[in-house]
């Protein structure tokens, strides 16, 4: 399996880390568990330069972990891990990782596990990721108290199509967008994504019930870099059609700027 993705939003100039996380997948035993066939790579590139690969390994059962490969499991070439403005890779130890796949689905840690890539990036025109300057967060009930405030928030724009309460509650990644792609300002994104996106479309006939306070007081949470993005991990702002059937989900994470409030900073795919 394959993916290609579109980074820039996710990357900043200077030093960048990528977390993979993996389960092992054993075809043959229709089963999650260790096995030879077992084999990740990740690779970076800027426009149409060569990639450098940020991780190349297959899995070791005598070592019980990926271990790193001097040539490409695809390809068989020597692994060349400088590129253009891409540098000094280095993968860290692997440790053990739950998995949430949302619906309260996630994995166990006997298996799975988590990877650091740390890398640097020359490249100003990147400037910095949305969510820089950002507080480390923590799980107390003050916390989940505010990004559920926050997520009634963003429920209220969307739900009227506000495209001002909408810039309001997700200014930062929105204006980190509009510079990705090249629109004015924070305004002109939103614009763009209310007149394209799924889940603001004519289809959709009603949201999916925002949680109650008392769930959210006990509902799993997701964080990322470095605890500085939260999210509810199974309750996500979900449009339905007439029918009540799925439509579009928006995986947004919250940060928040010393003293100021949780404001959506970062998402995996807005459409």
């Amino acid at each position: 399996m394959a993916w290609t993705f579109f980074v820039p939003d996710f990357l900043r100039d200077g030093a960048n880390r990528i977390d993979i996380a993996y389960e092992p997948l054993n075809p043959e035993e229709r089963n999650y568990t260790p096995n030879p066939d077992v084999a990740i790579q990740a690779e970076l590139a800027q426009g149409r330069e060569e990639p450098a690969i940020l991780f190349n390994a297959s899995y070791d059962m005598e070592e019980g972990r990926l271990a790193p490969r001097e040539t490409e499991i695809f390809s068989g070439i020597p692994v060349r891990r400088d590129a253009g403005s891409i540098s000094r890779v280095r993968a860290g130890s692997e440790e053990p990782f739950v998995i949430r796949s949302g619906k309260g689905n996630a994995t166990r840690p006997e298996y799975t596990r988590i990877l650091g890539v740390e890398f640097q990036i020359d490249d100003p025109s990147l400037r910095d990721v949305a969510w820089a300057g950002t507080e480390p967060l923590t799980d107390t009930p003050e916390m989940r108290e505010a990004l559920w405030q926050a997520m009634a928030q963003l429920y209220q724009a969307v739900e009227r199509k506000n495209r001002a309460a909408f810039v309001e509650i997700a200014r930062p990644y929105l204006s980190r967008l509009a510079y990705i792609l090249g629109k004015p300002d924070a305004e002109a994104a939103a614009a763009m994504i209310l007149e394209s996106a799924p889940w603001a479309s004519d289809k959709v006939a009603s949201l999916r019930p925002l949680m109650s306070r008392q769930e959210a007081r006990d509902a799993a949470l997701l964080f990322g870099s470095d605890r500085r993005l939260v999210c509810f991990a199974d309750h996500r702002l979900t449009a339905l059609d007439a029918g009540g059937d799925f439509l579009a989900a928006l995986p947004l994470y919250f940060a928040r700027q010393p003293g100021g409030p949780l404001l959506v900073s970062f998402s995996r795919h807005m459409k």
